[in-house]
C-alpha cells in the first residue's frame, strides 16, 4: 500500500511538473467592446442582432451586425423570439415584423403570426373533409396552435380541435364516447397533420401483470383507457415529437402499493410521418408511450427520478425555472436552473426503456420483477452560472465570473473563452458564434469582435504612467494595484496579462489561501491565481479552471475530503 501511495505521489509530482512546462490548451480571451445591450441573438458566420445602442448618441433600436458593422433596422424597437432556422420576431408596438438573420432583411409579411394563421387555415380545411371531425364547412373549431422550441429549427404546431361547430370551447382532454369530443395533434407549416388522440399504446399494471392498451377506449384484462389529456409538448427531433400526457385508466393499480392508481403519466414518442387513417383523418405512423411515476408508486428509483425531472403536476410551459427539453441521440435532456434559483444550471439525461425492471410488491413485500415501458434517469451534471443557454447543436453553455464554459452531452464544463467578469447575459449559436454582455452596463463581446479587441489590446503600446498612479506599486514587501483611472483597487479581482490577482480590503495583493464569497482560492507567491493540482505543505489540493478549490468530490480518480485535501 505504501509503495502504491508513493507511485501515486510520484505520478502527481510528475504531472505537476509537466503541467508547469507544457501548459494546457488555454481559453481564448475575448476583449471588451463598448455598447449597451438589452437583448441579443447570436447567429452563424459572426452575425448577430441586438436591442440597444452602441454609443449614447445612437437611438435605442434593433441593430443587425453581419460580422463587420451595425445596420439599424428602421421602424422596430423590440426583439423577441427565434423562429424556424434563421429568423427572429421583432415588434414596433403591436406591429409585428420578422428579421432574416442570414441577410438582415426586415419584413412585415410572412411574420410568425401570419405563418401560424396560414397553418391554422390549412389544418381546418383538411380536418373539415374528414368524418372524424364532422364533415362539412364550419364543423371544426381550432382552439390553439402553438410553436415548438426556443432554438432555431423545424416548425411544428400543436392543435386542439372539436368534432362539431356547436361546441364553443375545446379541451385538451379526449374522452372515449363523448359526443362533443376534442382531439389533439400536430401540424406543420404546410398543413400536414397527425391526429394523436387514438393510438396511445400505453402499458398499465392491473395488479398481476402489465397490460397493453393500444387505443383510446380499449379494455383488456380488467383495465380500460377512458381518456387522455394533453399536458405539454417537450421536444422534437428529425423523426419524432415528444409530448407529455395523463391517462385516466379504470382498474389500474400501483406497482409498489397495490392501491388504485387510475391517473397515470406518459411521455409519448410520436412519429411525424402520417400513417393509417381513422374516419379519413391521418394518425401518426407510430406512437410509443413511456410511463413516468413517482418513486412512492413504482418499484424503480430511476423512474421516480425521471418523474421528478419532468414533473407533470406543475403547470405552465416549463416545469422548472427556465427549463429546456431537447433530444440527443434518442435521449431526452432537461436543463434548468437548479432548485428554482439563478446560481447553478443543471442538466439531467433521461433514457427511454422498453423493458426496464420494476420491483413488484404485495402488501408491502417485494414479490418479483416486472418489465416496464418507462423513462429512467441516466445521469446529471451541474455548474455554477450567472447565465446559461442551449445552443443550436444542443450544447449547454454557462457564463460564470468571466468564464464562458461549454458542456456537450453531459460532459464536463470546459472553459472555452474568458471575458469581462461583469458579463451576466449570453446567447450562443455554436462554438464560434456567441454574444455576451453586461445587462446593467455598457459592455459586450462576441467571438469575432472580442478576439480582435484582445489582439489589439495586447499590441497597443502605452506610455508608462508613474507606478504610483497606474498598475503595480511596491510598498516595502507589499504590492498594490491602481487601475487606468489611478484608483487603488481594493477587495476585488483583477486580470493582468491573462493572470488573475486578488487585492484585499486594504489594497494589498493576496498570496496563499483566501476565502472569497465562500469559495477558497490559492494565490501563488507571485500573487497569480493557481489552477489544477497544488501541493501545500505536503497536502495536495485541486483547483478548477476558475481557481475554486474542489471538495467532497473525486478528480481523476483521487478523492478530496471536505477540506479539499486529497485522501491518500
Amino acid at each position: 500500500m505504501i509503495n502504491r501511495r508513493n507511485k501515486i505521489t510520484a505520478l502527481l509530482v510528475a504531472a505537476t511538473s509537466i503541467m508547469s512546462i507544457v501548459p494546457a490548451m488555454a481559453a481564448t480571451k475575448l476583449g471588451t467592446k463598448d455598447g449597451t445591450i438589452e437583448k441579443a441573438v447570436a447567429f452563424k458566420d459572426g452575425k448577430y442582432i441586438y436591442q440597444g445602442y452602441r454609443t449614447d448618441d445612437d437611438d435605442l433600436a434593433l441593430y443587425y451586425n453581419a460580422g463587420d458593422k451595425d445596420k439599424k433596422l428602421d421602424t422596430v424597437t423590440d426583439l423577441e423570439n427565434k423562429y424556424s432556422d434563421k429568423y427572429v420576431q421583432a415588434f414596433d408596438g403591436s406591429d409585428e415584423y420578422i428579421v432574416d438573420l442570414s441577410t438582415g432583411t426586415l419584413s412585415d409579411s410572412d411574420t410568425v403570426s401570419d405563418l401560424t394563421s396560414t397553418a391554422k387555415v390549412k389544418l381546418q380545411e383538411k380536418l373539415s373533409k374528414t368524418s372524424r371531425y364532422g364533415k362539412g364547412p364550419g364543423k371544426v373549431t381550432i382552439a390553439e396552435v402553438t410553436g415548438l422550441g426556443s432554438r432555431f429549427g423545424a416548425v411544428w404546431y400543436s392543435y386542439s380541435a372539436t368534432t362539431s361547430a356547436s361546441v364553443t370551447t375545446t379541451s385538451n382532454t379526449t374522452t372515449y364516447g363523448d359526443p362533443s369530443i376534442s382531439y389533439t395533434g400536430y401540424v406543420d407549416q404546410l398543413g400536414n397533420y397527425i391526429d394523436c388522440s387514438k393510438n396511445e399504446n400505453i402499458y398499465v399494471y392491473n395488479g398481476t401483470k402489465m397490460v397493453k392498451l393500444e387505443n383510446l377506449g380499449d379494455t383488456s384484462d380488467g383495465v380500460t383507457l377512458d381518456s387522455i389529456t394533453y399536458l405539454r409538448t417537450l421536444s422534437q427531433d428529425d423523426k419524432y415529437i415528444y409530448r407529455l400526457i395523463s391517462a385516466s385508466v379504470t382498474g389500474a393499480v400501483s406497482v409498489k402499493t397495490g392501491a388504485a392508481d387510475t391517473t397515470l403519466y406518459y411521455v409519448q414518442r410520436i412519429s411525424k410521418e402520417q400513417g393509417d387513417k381513422e374516419k379519413d383523418a391521418y394518425l401518426p405512423k407510430s406512437t410509443e408511450s413511456f410511463q413516468i411515476e413517482g418513486a412512492a408508486n413504482i418499484g424503480n428509483s430511476d423512474v421516480g427520478d425521471a418523474y421528478n425531472a419532468i414533473d407533470p403536476l406543475k403547470t405552465g410551459i416549463a416545469s422548472y425555472t427556465g427549463t429546456k427539453y431537447y433530444m440527443i441521440d434518442g435521449s431526452l435532456y432537461v436543463t434548468f436552473w437548479e432548485d428554482g434559483g439563478t446560481s447553478k444550471v443543471k442538466t439531467i439525461k433521461l433514457n427511454f426503456k422498453n423493458s426496464a425492471k420494476l420491483d413488484e410488491y404485495s402488501s408491502g413485500v417485494k414479490t418479483g420483477k416486472l418489465d416496464g415501458h418507462v423513462i429512467v434517469k441516466d445521469s446529471d451534471k451541474d455548474q455554477k452560472a450567472n447565465a446559461w443557454v442551449v445552443d443550436s447543436n444542443k450544447n449547454v453553455w454557462a457564463l460564470y465570473e468571466g468564464e464562458i464554459l461549454k458542456s456537450a452531452k453531459l460532459g464536463d464544463f470546459n472553459t472555452i473563452y474568458t471575458c469581462d467578469r461583469s458579463f451576466d447575459k449570453i446567447d450562443v449559436y455554436d462554438d464560434n458564434n456567441l454574444i455576451a454582455w453586461d445587462n446593467s452596463g455598457k459592455a459586450y463581446t462576441t467571438v469575432t469582435e472580442g478576439t480582435k479587441q484582445s489582439q489589439a489590446d495586447a499590441a497597443t503600446i502605452v506610455t508608462p504612467a508613474p507606478a504610483a498612479t497606474i498598475g503595480w506599486k511596491q510598498d516595502g514587501t507589499n504590492w498594490t494595484f491602481f487601475d487606468a483611472t489611478g484608483t487603488k483597487v481594493v477587495n476585488k479581482w483583477v486580470n493582468v496579462d491573462g493572470a488573475w490577482y486578488f487585492l484585499k480590503a486594504d489594497g494589498v495583493m493576496a498570496t496563499g489561501w483566501i476565502n472569497n464569497n465562500g469559495t477558497w482560492y490559492y494565490l501563488k507567491s507571485s500573487g497569480a491565481m493557481a489552477t489544477g493540482w497544488i501541493n501545500d505543505n505536503g497536502t495536495w489540493y485541486y483547483l478548477n479552471a476558475s481557481g475554486a478549490m474542489l471538495a467532497n468530490t473525486t478528480v481523476d480518480g483521487y478523492t478530496l475530503n471536505a477540506s479539499g485535501a486529497w485522501v491518500k
